[in-house]
């Protein structure tokens, strides 16, 4: 195996980026998660997705000042050791890995669901399938990847815009203010759920040493693609109670092929469920690509010598080959647990956890970098160096991450 040392090649252009920040984000909750979180919503699904959208952009307004500062493959980890120092890093780095590893084995359950509805097939034989063929992609090359992802999101995006296209003359069936029988309570216990879904910018600055000029690309990809994310789950969250009950799409292992099956027929179900397939697929292949991207800055930068293998990038793919496989490996275990409610909220768990010590490291490297470097990209609205959009943004973690425990009670 040629080996390139440790250097990643920058090929990916804001098309790339905002196509991996879409990619990632829609798909998992959409097709994953909808029917769980609509279950506890009712009518009111399109507030839970509103309110997470909003913490969730908060945050990544964090991750745009800190990458375009810090370009690094390490994403969230180098992050946390600007704000708080590497022995901290490093130990938060445990976090930081389960966080990437739970979130696509969910997904990759979500993938098994969806194919059972097409053929019969074990389901540990296609949750471990499409987490393999997804490592394979990514060892294959980023720019492969890339390709691979750009094709699913475009059709992902088909598939939801036809779900919308035909829900349109159904809005006005359902009451979108009626809240459920638990009130306010079923609204953020789904907006927890939901946030499962608004993981995809986290991966996106793993890839800051693959960007042409990252500090400008990676900020603009992460508002983008945020906005955009946040108008389609909208669409598709207020398209989904006008055609279904909540109650049915709570019950159903596949919602928007419900919707689509009751809006078109059959035959446009089983269409949206080859949909569901990219969808979940591509969020994958972004999961693995950002968290082996993780572990290789980790394993780079930790200077443990029983990880130094995780720093080779092969010089005929320019990819950490070595991390791929062992991220993956790591995602088929956590997917053979099977239950996607309960993979998903312990995903959850882990993601508010480094949502919250990404926010507060930046409310620290703010504290003590005072006078230093200002960041090309700068969080607005600050009082003695503040940011108040990250303060609203950790008070809004710590309320849904106690949702999120609610849910697993």
């Amino acid at each position: 195996m040629e080996e390139n040392n440790n250097q990643l090649k920058r090929t990916l252009g804001l098309l790339d980026i905002l196509m991996f920040g879409i990619g990632g984000i829609v798909g998992a909750g959409i097709y994953a998660i909808i029917g769980e979180a609509g279950g506890l919503a009712g009518n009111t699904l399109w507030i839970s997705f509103a309110i997470a959208a909003f913490v969730a952009l908060l945050t990544g307004l964090s991750y745009a000042e800190f990458v375009s500062q810090f370009p690094d493959a390490g994403g969230s980890f180098e992050y946390v050791k600007q704000g708080f120092g590497t022995k901290t890093a490093l130990v938060l780095s445990i976090v930081m890995l389960f966080t990437n590893v739970v979130a696509p084995a969910a997904i990759a359950i979500s993938f098994s669901d969806y194919l059972s509805r097409l053929i019969e097939v074990p389901q540990w034989a296609t949750t471990l399938g499409i987490i393999g063929l997804m490592a394979l992609v990514n060892v294959i090359g980023i720019q492969q990847s890339s390709w691979f992802n750009t094709v699913a999101t475009v059709i992902t995006l088909l598939g939801l815009g036809a779900v919308v296209a035909f829900a349109v003359p159904e809005w006005g069936e359902a009451d979108l203010l009626e809240f459920p029988e638990s009130g306010w309570t079923g609204i953020l216990a789904g907006s927890a759920l939901i946030f499962f879904s608004y993981v995809g910018f986290e991966d996106l600055v793993k890839v800051a040493e693959e960007t042409k000029e990252p500090e400008k690309t990676l900020p603009r990809g992460i508002i983008i693609s945020g906005i955009a994310v946040l108008v389609i789950y909208l669409l598709i969250a207020i398209s989904a109670v006008n055609v279904v009950s909540a109650d049915e799409l709570g019950k159903s292992e596949g919602p928007l092929a419900l919707v689509m099956n009751t809006l078109a027929g059959q035959a446009w179900a089983t269409g949206l469920i080859v949909v569901a397939l990219f969808a979940t697929s591509k969020t994958i292949l972004s999961n693995i690509m950002g968290s082996s991207r993780l572990l290789f800055d980790v394993a780079r930068d930790g200077g443990i010598e029983w990880m130094k293998k995780l720093t080779t990038v092969n010089k005929k793919t320019d990819t950490p080959i070595f991390a791929i496989i062992a991220i993956a490996i790591l995602v088929m275990i956590f997917g053979l647990i099977g239950n996607l409610k309960v993979v998903a909220s312990i995903s959850n768990i882990f993601v508010f956890l480094l949502f919250l010590t990404v926010n507060t490291a930046l409310l620290r490297y703010r504290k003590t970098h005072e006078k230093g470097k200002d960041a090309p990209f700068r969080i607005p609205l600050n009082v003695n160096n503040i940011p108040i959009p990250t303060v609203i943004a950790v008070i809004g973690l710590l309320t849904l991450l106690g949702f999120n425990i609610y849910n697993l009670l």
